[in-house]
C-alpha cells in the first residue's frame, strides 16, 4: 500500500470531481483512504461484519451510507450493481476475487461496460505480475481471449487512472 495517503485518496477525489460518488469495503488502509480522499457525502461503506476485523473506517462509521453485510456474495452484487467503475489497489484474495468476478461479467456482457482501473504503488509491480500471470497462463493456453486483457488497465500514475475512468 503506498504509504501517502494523499495520493491514497487521491482517486477517490478525482472520481468524485467527475461528479461519482465513491464505494469502498469501508475497512482501513486504501478503504479508509477512498472514503477520506471523497469526502462524507460522497462516498458509501460496504462493510463485511467478521469475528476477525475491525469495524469500519472512522471517515464512514455511524454514516447513514454504511451498510453491513453478513455474506461476501451479497456485499460483492451491490459493489457491482452499484458500480460504474472500479479501482482496485493490491490486495489479498478478496481483490483477487473482487478483479476476476469483474472481469468475468464483463468478458461475458453481464456487467459494463465498466472500466477496471489496476493502480499500484509508483513503481510497484503488483499488477505487472498479475498481468504477466494471466498472458502466460490464461491467453497463452488459449484460455481466454487475446483481446481480454484490453477489459482492464493496470497503471501506477493517478492521471492515467482518472482518464480511464472519465473516458
Amino acid at each position: 500500500v503506498d504509504p501517502d495517503p494523499q495520493r491514497r485518496g487521491g482517486i477517490a477525489h478525482c472520481v468524485t470531481e467527475q461528479g461519482f460518488m465513491v464505494i469502498t469495503g469501508a475497512g482501513g488502509g486504501i478503504m479508509q483512504a477512498g472514503n477520506q480522499g471523497a469526502g462524507a457525502d460522497q462516498s458509501f461503506g460496504l462493510n463485511i461484519q467478521l469475528p476477525f476485523e475491525q469495524g469500519a473506517n472512522p471517515f464512514i462509521a455511524g454514516d447513514s451510507k454504511l451498510i453491513n453485510f453478513k455474506y461476501f456474495f451479497t456485499r460483492k452484487l451491490f459493489f457491482l450493481r452499484e458500480s460504474d467503475a472500479l479501482a482496485l489497489f493490491p490486495g489479498g484474495f478478496g481483490t483477487q476475487d473482487e478483479a476476476f468476478e469483474c472481469l468475468t461479467l464483463s468478458q461475458t456482457g453481464r456487467l459494463g461496460p465498466v472500466p477496471l482501473v489496476l493502480i499500484d504503488r509508483a513503481g510497484g509491480d503488483y499488477w505487472h505480475d498479475w498481468n504477466a500471470y494471466i498472458h502466460k497462463h490464461l491467453v497463452g493456453r488459449g484460455l481466454v481471449s487475446p483481446a481480454d486483457p484490453s477489459l482492464y488497465t493496470i497503471t501506477d500514475n493517478l492521471e492515467i487512472a482518472c482518464e480511464a475512468i472519465r473516458s
